[in-house]
């Protein structure tokens, strides 16, 4: 019930700040704010009943993943919402969020049910890795989110902050993720090594984290150098979030297609 009342008002945080141009004197736009803030305190409610009633962190599975994803979205757009002093850039980044709660709401019922842990995931160092993979996943759609506000200055620079803005809040957001993404890798490594009696073994999810963690390093590493500032960098955080979501979503699919051996269930 929370989740699907959360899904809801995520859509008309969405709508609001599509509108709110037309609706609001205020560059702040409060009434989106205040949906948002609606929806992640849902999201909260019930990701915490479903922590109860299943006895461990909702981070078991592709479907609580996703919520967790949102949850974890939401607040961060919330917390730079609050000490944002431009106008919003909120549509672009509840875009982002938009499209990991509609994967997360489509995902099979089967998937949406509460059960056992297997004993390979009772592990704190896999509450470890998935919690801040969560955090790492979540500051990179920000990211993007603000890359696509960049890409859309030209056409819309009424209704947008600065690019100048928008710059330094993508370069902050991907360097909030980084040092998140890194732990997540070496927290999945000594889970790896208590289950599996291995830190690595190139696995597919395992590599493409990998290629994710070292494309953000090159983005970081690109930031300061003039030449591949502006709309290049937010090219370069667009095509670093692509990475993120087929790391989720496609690896996934793809160990299903063509049968390559995984040990990750998502």
């Amino acid at each position: 019930m929370w989740t699907t009342i959360a899904y809801g008002l995520i859509w008309l945080a969405f709508v609001a700040y599509l509108v709110y141009p037309w609706i609001e004197r205020h560059n702040r736009c409060w009434g989106a704010i205040g949906i948002s803030s609606g929806a992640w305190i849902c999201l909260t409610v019930g990701l915490v009943e479903r922590s109860f009633m299943a006895g461990h962190w909702p981070l078991t599975n592709r479907y609580e993943f996703a919520l967790c994803f949102v949850w974890a979205s939401l607040g961060l757009h919330l917390l730079l919402e609050a000490g944002w002093r431009g106008r919003s850039s909120g549509l672009f980044v509840m875009a982002v969020v938009l499209f990991v709660a509609s994967y997360a709401v489509t995902r099979p019922e089967t998937m949406k049910e509460i059960v056992p842990l297997l004993p390979a995931l009772r592990s704190p160092w896999l509450q470890l890795h998935a919690a801040t993979a969560v955090i790492a996943y979540a500051a990179c759609g920000i990211a993007a989110g603000f890359g696509l506000a960049h890409l859309f200055t030209r056409r819309m620079p009424e209704r947008l902050p600065s690019r100048a803005d928008l710059e330094r809040a993508m370069e902050r957001s991907v360097a909030l993720s980084f040092p998140w993404l890194t732990f997540s890798i070496l927290a999945g490594a000594i889970w790896a090594q208590q289950a599996w009696a291995r830190l690595w073994g190139w696995d597919p999810k395992e590599i493409w984290a990998l290629l994710t963690w070292l494309w953000y390093l090159m983005v970081l590493h690109l930031c300061p150098m003039p030449h591949w500032r502006g709309r290049r960098m937010a090219v370069l955080v667009l095509i670093g979030f692509g990475l993120v979501m087929f790391t989720f979503i496609g690896v996934p699919w793809l160990v299903r297609s063509v049968r390559l051996e995984s040990l990750h269930g998502f």
